[in-house]
Formats: C-alpha cells, structure tokens, sequence
C-alpha cells in the first residue's frame, strides 16, 4: 500500500505548505482536518460526498479550486449553487483563500467580480446558482449541495459532458430524502454508477462539531443518535439536536436518507415548486420590525410600478410560543400563487405585531387575509376583523379545519401552483407536517415534538392558500375574474 507521502498532490502540497489556514478560514484555531486532507487526495474524475451540514465542503472546495487554478493553467472552475447568494459565497472563500496565500505565490487576478475570478495565467473560477453547465471543455465542475437543487437531473446531465475530454464532477451535499439524483448516485438503489468514489461525513468527523473525533469515528456507529451527541457532541451540536425533529437531525448531520413515506408533501413536490421560481423573481423576507417595514414598503412599491402582479393575499399564524408569529404574502397570478412575502416576528409584543399587519392592510393591495385566532391568537384577529372586515378572517386550528387546509395546500403544491424560493426554513417545515392516525383513529396533520417550531410557516402559507382559494370562489360567484379587483375597495394600491 502506498505511503501518505507517495500518494500527496500537488494541491494539498500546495495549501498546507503555503496557505495561511487561520487567515483563509477567519479561524484562530482552525488545523486542517482529517476529511479535508482525503478530499485534496482524491485524484478521481467523479466523486460523490455526503456531508453534515455547516463542515466547511464549500470551504475546501473553493480553496482545492485555487490551487488546482495556480498549479495549472487555463484551468477553469465552475461552481453550481442552490442560489444566488450561496454561488456568492464560493468566490468569497475563493478571494479569502487567494488573500491568505503567501506573496511569493499569490496569483495576480485580471478579472475580480462577485460570480468570476480570472488569474493572469487564464485560470477561472465561475460561480452561478441552479442552471445547466455548458461550454468550459475540461472544467472542474463542483456541484455543492445538489441534492437540494429542483432539476437536478438537468443540471447532472449538462454537467457530465465538460468532462469529456478531462475535467472532474465533485458533488457534496447533505441529503435531502430518499430520492432524487444525489440519492440516486450514493445509494445505486435504482441502478449503479461505477464511476464514482463515495465518502460520507457525519458531524463527527469534524472537530468543530465533534469533541474527540478519533474516538467518536470508532465507536459512534453503534450508538443511536441521543447517545452519541450526548457523548461526543459539543454544546452547540447539543443544543441544535434538542431543538430539531430527530429525523431532521439525523439528515442534516448524520448523512441519513429520511424515508419520504411519511412526508405530506415529499421534497420532489416541493423542488417542483421551487423551480418555479427564479432568481429574478421577486419576494422579500423579514424577521424584525424594522426589516418588516422596510420589505412592505419595498413590496408596495414593487407592485405600484408592475414589478409584480396584484393582487395579493395573505396567512398568519400566531406562534404558541414564546410569541412567535408567521405572517406570508402570495400573489394571484392566474393559477399560480407565487410567494411574495413572508415575516417572522419572534418574541414580539401584541402592539408591534399588529402595527406590522397594520402596515400590510392599509398598504399593501390585499384581498383577502387569514389570522390564526386559536387561543393566543383570538383577540388580535377579532380587532382585525373590525378594522377591516373586509379583508380580514379569523380562522380555527382545528383538527377537521387543518385536514382541509393542508389537502388544499398538497394539491396546489401537486400541481406546481405555488412557486416558493429556495429558503431552507421555509422548505424544512414544509416537509415537517405528517399525516398521523391517532389511537382514536383520528387523522391528524402536525409535526412530530419539536421545541423549535410547530410548523408555523407550514400554517401560514396554508392560511394564505385558501384565504386565495376563497378568493377564487367569491369572484366566480359574482361573475368577475378571480385575478383582478378587490373587494371592499376601489382603490387597488393604498398609501
């Protein structure tokens, strides 16, 4: 068997001999870990890794692009992104990796923009979120968190050709369920992919997560997941597990496929709807008052001047705890209800949050707009209805009422009607509520105990689909289109 030293390359040479790893990664205490090293000596052309989140593949990715762009050139790097600000981000490792490099090696740079770094000896580094890869013949194609992107199949398919004549497909990804091209390729359940080389990197495999990785890497595979966390995990990894569904966890940190059987509505819907939506389309997310003022008056103006379409409705769900509430803007664009705005508003008192909603009526171009008014949420729906009857109804969490809200809301998404962003919170909790049968044989749409969130945004957008819904029904009653109008006002655009 060959020795560490005969099976170095050239670029894990390169970055552990001239790269100031502290200063590229921002990290005082940062060494180099065990995983990173075996990525730099992976000499093959296709290589599938399954990872925890939050271990730094993006990292090590873009500072394997800049050696490999040093060491050879006209050597061209594309970075695929689950959206515009991840794709951002590579060429911001890729700048902190070049700045931390010593002087005698430092490249000199003759293109420098958020998306494309160009050394003088014609290396380049691209960076672009979900699209097809085309052109760039040889090109080092790094398709970070794939298993997350809506046509993956797509994306897999242009990429395999730059490799053609040279070139390499690395994809990295935490899962996302038991389906899609990245479980394709890792599991080979469906058919075999012979050509890649397969590593997986549970939270234990780093020290940033793990206490005692040598140790957590011999034992912890024989131990459920309380147990090992407990043991081995440090405060913060601690604190993360009890805080988040069992099952949630296991995926995002221990590289499991979570069984889609149990999911309402399965992350291939939800991608499908996900695709819809662009990276030119327009929404705005706040979770403070001052950003929430600010995203209305931004959503105002943006349907004022015909950036999007009116009209638009809205859900609210007034969180149980700790007063945390969900506020989400769809429009009404034929059939689509495309999101527009979506607010948290946690630990917020009763008088903040109604100056948001508040600012959202008298403003924004609403018709219709659905308050949670189960227990907490009561006195604030009725002081809405009264201001704007209009407009506002309260609704109630009841077991019957959210069966029909979330079989409205799977159909919409089945039909590829609600096209959402690429927003992590809001995907993982649509994917939370479970179909569960209780011993009295009732049916029952929920999370499984979670203290972090019940599904709130779930339940807001939800609110906001039917609140469209009963939009539909009242306009087709009256014999006027369901996508233009208002009721209760003339005026489409206040303020």
């Amino acid at each position: 068997m060959a020795s560490l030293k005969d099976r170095l390359t050239p670029r894990l040479t390169f970055l552990v001999e001239y790269l100031d790893l502290a200063a590229a990664t921002g990290d005082g205490k940062a060494k180099w870990e065990d995983y990173q090293l075996s990525f730099l000596l992976n000499d093959h052309h296709m290589t599938h890794d399954i990872k925890a989140r939050q271990i730094g593949w993006s990292w090590i990715a873009a500072a394997e692009a800049v050696a490999c762009a040093v060491l050879t050139k006209d050597t061209p790097s594309i970075f695929v992104s689950i959206n515009l600000e991840e794709a951002q981000e590579k060429i911001r490792y890729a700048k902190a990796v070049i700045d931390a490099l010593d002087y005698d090696v430092r490249p000199t740079l003759v293109v420098d923009n958020r998306f494309e770094l160009e050394f003088s000896n014609g290396s380049r580094l691209m960076s672009h979120p979900c699209r097809p890869v085309r052109g760039k013949a040889k090109a080092r194609v790094y398709l970070d968190e794939f298993a997350h992107y809506p046509k993956d199949r797509e994306i897999y398919t242009s990429a395999l050709p730059v490799t053609t004549r040279g070139g390499v497909i690395r994809m990295g990804s935490s899962p996302l369920g038991a389906s899609g091209m990245f479980w394709e390729i890792g599991s080979q359940a469906l058919k075999t992919y012979p050509a890649y080389v397969r590593s997986r990197v549970p939270w234990w495999g780093s020290t940033a997560l793990c206490k005692d990785v040598v140790l957590a890497r011999s034992v912890c595979s024989d131990m459920v997941t309380e147990e090992r966390v407990k043991l081995f995990g440090r405060s913060r990894l601690v604190d993360i597990f009890e805080n988040m569904l069992l099952e949630d966890f296991q995926q995002e940190y221990e590289c499991n496929w979570v069984d889609e059987s149990v999911a309402w509505i399965p992350w291939p819907v939800i991608k499908r709807n996900q695709a819809l939506f662009d990276s030119s389309s327009y929404y705005r997310q706040a979770d403070d008052l001052e950003s929430a003022e600010k995203a209305i008056s931004e959503v105002w103006r943006a349907c004022k001047e015909s950036w999007i379409s009116g009209p638009l409705v809205g859900g609210m769900d007034i969180g149980r705890k700790h007063n945390l509430s969900e506020i989400i803007l769809l429009g009404i664009e034929g059939r689509q209800l495309p999101y527009r705005l979506g607010i948290s508003l946690d630990r917020m008192e009763y008088d903040a949050q109604y100056s948001v909603v508040k600012k959202i009526l008298d403003r924004l171009p609403i018709v219709n707009f659905y308050i949670d008014n189960t227990g907490l949420g009561s006195q604030f729906a009725e002081d809405a209805e009264k201001e704007w009857p209009s407009i506002v109804e309260g609704q109630t969490f009841t077991n019957p009422s959210k069966e029909m809200w979330a079989v409205e809301t799977k159909l919409r998404f089945e039909r590829a009607e609600v096209p959402i962003p690429m927003d992590r919170g809001l995907a993982y909790q649509i994917h939370s509520i479970k179909k569960m049968i209780t011993s009295a044989k009732n049916v029952v749409f929920d999370t499984k105990k979670n203290e972090k969130h019940h599904a709130d945004k779930f339940w807001a957008l939800a609110l906001a689909i039917f609140a469209a819904k009963e939009r539909e029904l009242t306009t087709l009653s009256e014999g006027a289109d369901p996508t233009t109008g208002y009721r209760g006002t003339s005026s489409l655009y206040r303020g």
